[in-house]
C-alpha cells in the first residue's frame, strides 16, 4: 500500500498545508492525465494509475477526519473501540431524548437537542484538535496519545450519526 505523504512528499503530520497539498495534487493530475498518453499504452496505464491514487490520496489527506484516522491505520496500532463511562451516558441520554422526538415531534426540544449535539461536536472538535496538535509536535507520538486521538475520531462518528438522525426528524 502506497503511503499518501509520501505520494505527496508531505510530512506525516495531522495538521498539514492543505494549500501545498491541493497544488501537489492538481500538479500531478496535470502531469498525468491518461488523455496525454492514448498513443502509449503502458504510460497510459500508468497515468491511470497514478490518477487514480493521486484522488483517492487527495481525498483521504484533504479530510482532517479522514487524515487522522488515515495516520492512525498507518500506525500498526490495534485499537479499543471503547467509550468512556461518561460519554456512554451523555449518549443514552441524548438517544432517549431522539427516541422521544419522534414521538413528540416538538420543534424547541429539536432545536435544543440539536444545539445540545453541535456543542458536543465543537467540544470534540477542540480535543481532537489539541491531542493532534500534541502529536505533531511530538518527535514521535506515543501509544496512548494515539489511543486519544482514536477515541475522540469514535466519537465524531458517533456524534455524526446522531446529527443525521436529528437532520431526519421533522416535526409536524
Amino acid at each position: 500500500m502506497i503511503n499518501y505523504f509520501d505520494f505527496y512528499e508531505i510530512p506525516l503530520k495531522f495538521n498539514i498545508d492543505e494549500k501545498s497539498l491541493k497544488v501537489k495534487f492538481y500538479k500531478i493530475a496535470k502531469e498525468n492525465h491518461p488523455d496525454f498518453f492514448i498513443n502509449d499504452e503502458n504510460r497510459y496505464r500508468q497515468a491511470l494509475s497514478i490518477s487514480a491514487t493521486n484522488n483517492e490520496a487527495y481525498k483521504c489527506l484533504s479530510d482532517f477526519y479522514l487524515r487522522a484516522a488515515y495516520i492512525l491505520k498507518l500506525s500498526d496500532l490495534i485499537f479499543d473501540e471503547k467509550f468512556s463511562s461518561d460519554f456512554l451516558m451523555d449518549m443514552m441520554e441524548i438517544n432517549e431524548a431522539v427516541e422521544d422526538l419522534t414521538i413528540d415531534n416538538d420543534y424547541e426540544k429539536l432545536k435544543n437537542l440539536t444545539s445540545e449535539i453541535d456543542k458536543l461536536n465543537e467540544n470534540n472538535f477542540t480535543e481532537l484538535s489539541s491531542l493532534t496538535g500534541i502529536a505533531d509536535n511530538a518527535e514521535k507520538p506515543d501509544e496512548k496519545l494515539l489511543k486519544q486521538i482514536n477515541e475522540t475520531l469514535q466519537k465524531h462518528k458517533y456524534i455524526l450519526r446522531l446529527k443525521e438522525t436529528l437532520a431526519n426528524i421533522a416535526p409536524h
